[in-house]
């Protein structure tokens, strides 16, 4: 969900939870947030509804409403939540990191943590990319949420280069942050489906020979 899409919803509107809901604010949110997680998982995106969520978190119909507008809604809130969060989180540490540093290890490190941890919303979101190519409402908004996404790697994957003396590079960030999340997000599913096709450093090692090329590229 954009960052303050929330607050700005909810802003006018009049509160008709009862006392108890109100007093419970965040953690009622995080309440909804793991039921939807939960039925996801087991009816997948299509086929869980509103009602059975609210039902699953022990709340009515209309507080779930008053969180989230939509089950759209609920999907970007998931995958900021337990998705992008930590995303971003590893390309801060990316943009950060010393020359010395080598953050291949880690970069696949977390990218298996995802997959083990995080399987459930990852087979929901390759679900909704489905529907998205599909919808070109549902498209709009998961493609801006990518696009945030491959702008800070992007600006990342410079920085990074720059650190490790890469010169003019012939590839734009934003383009060589498509490359990175495509691979990681293929290695991904295939690691998914193979686990064995897919060994847990295979991403760093690829990145390693990434970075050689860009750099013997920007150094001729």
């Amino acid at each position: 969900m954009p960052e303050g899409t929330s607050s700005k919803r909810t802003a006018g509107r009049r509160d008709r939870r009862t006392r108890a809901a109100r007093e419970e604010g965040a953690d009622a949110r995080a309440v909804l947030l793991r039921a939807a997680a939960e039925v996801f998982a087991r009816r997948g995106y299509d086929g869980a509804s509103m009602d059975e969520i609210a039902s699953r978190a022990g709340y009515s119909k209309g507080a779930l409403y008053w969180y989230f507008d939509s089950k759209d809604e609920l999907f970007f809130a998931l995958m900021d939540q337990s998705v992008d969060a930590p995303a971003h989180e590893m390309i801060e540490l990316l943009h950060a990191a010393p020359p010395e540093h080598d953050m291949a290890p880690e970069a696949s490190r977390r990218m298996a943590e995802l997959v083990v941890e995080q399987r459930e919303l990852l087979l929901l979101d390759n679900e909704y990319w489905g529907q998205a190519v599909r919808d070109s409402k549902l498209a709009a908004r998961y493609a801006t949420r990518r696009e945030r996404l491959r702008g800070a790697l992007g600006k990342a994957l410079r920085a990074r280069l720059e650190h490790l003396g890469a010169g003019e590079l012939e590839i734009v960030p934003d383009e060589l942050a498509t490359v990175v999340m495509s691979l990681t997000t293929g290695l991904a599913q295939e690691r998914l489906i193979d686990p064995d096709a897919v060994p847990a450093d295979l991403l760093g090692r690829t990145m390693v020979l990434l970075y050689r090329g860009l750099l013997a590229s920007g150094q001729r």
